[in-house]
């Protein structure tokens, strides 16, 4: 039902003719383990729903939901004790274009993400609205069996839900790549961490991340990654390491 609305609702703003078929939703099951630089640490689970709509000439239009959910022990105005404790984060959704191709195994990618301060304050939220537009593209080269998914997103605070909230103003760098390795096995390069720059502060976040992934079936892919903060000086942590489940359907 929830799909009809959101089709319908994109037909009557894009008045396209009936799409094609719609690919299949996409249902990811995120867990992270997150090690600070203070020596503070935090799990994460975070479900996550891609759903896609066919439109005429080959556009996508995608609506995700992300949904993540904290348990750290590190302190904040959330947490002033700074023992363990369980809250939300920061929901958003996002609303995304594919182009049909521009070029030979080319497509562009245009997305609007809008964060909403579900999560309160440190350690499990920003206090501000926030959104964040993105520009894209993917490249497959099928010669070399990779992909190129190369993205940029910028975050821009809107509105304070709290007096005193701190400014977002952040660029997250995405130079995705994705290796085929055969037989459903896959390595990915930069599929879930950004490269950051901090605005506000001037300074840079570069994490090295690496992804292998198995498409068990049609249905099911498993993956399994890691992070490290190579450049700390906005640092955000100092490793990481998850893992995801995404079912099809």
């Amino acid at each position: 039902m929830i799909r009809g609305l959101i089709f319908g609702g994109v037909l009557a703003l894009a008045g396209t003719a009936v799409p094609a078929q719609d690919p299949p939703v996409r249902f990811d099951n995120w867990l992270y383990y997150q090690r600070n630089i203070d020596d503070t640490a935090r799990w994460q689970y975070r479900p996550r729903f891609y759903i896609p709509f066919a439109l005429s000439e080959g556009w996508i239009f995608t609506q995700r939901i992300d949904l993540p959910m904290y348990y750290t022990d590190r302190a904040g105005a959330e947490n002033p004790g700074g023992g363990w404790k369980a809250g939300v984060g920061d929901w958003f959704i996002e609303e995304s274009f594919a182009t049909p191709g521009v070029a030979k195994n080319l497509k562009l990618l245009a997305s609007v993400r809008f964060v909403f301060p579900t999560g309160g304050g440190s350690p499990f939220g920003s206090n501000q609205y926030q959104w964040a537009p993105l520009l894209g593209a993917v490249w497959a080269l099928p010669d070399y069996k990779l992909t190129l998914n190369p993205l940029a997103r910028y975050f821009m605070s809107y509105h304070a839900a709290e007096d005193g909230a701190a400014k977002v103003r952040r660029l997250d760098l995405y130079p995705t790549a994705t290796l085929a390795l055969g037989e459903g096995w896959s390595f990915g390069f930069y599929i879930e961490n950004a490269i950051s720059y901090n605005e506000i502060t001037r300074k840079w976040f570069v994490p090295l991340d690496g992804m292998l992934l198995k498409r068990v079936s049609k249905d099911l892919e498993l993956g399994l990654g890691a992070a490290y903060g190579a450049v700390k000086d906005d640092p955000q942590y100092q490793s990481m390491f998850y893992g995801r489940l995404t079912l099809y359907f």
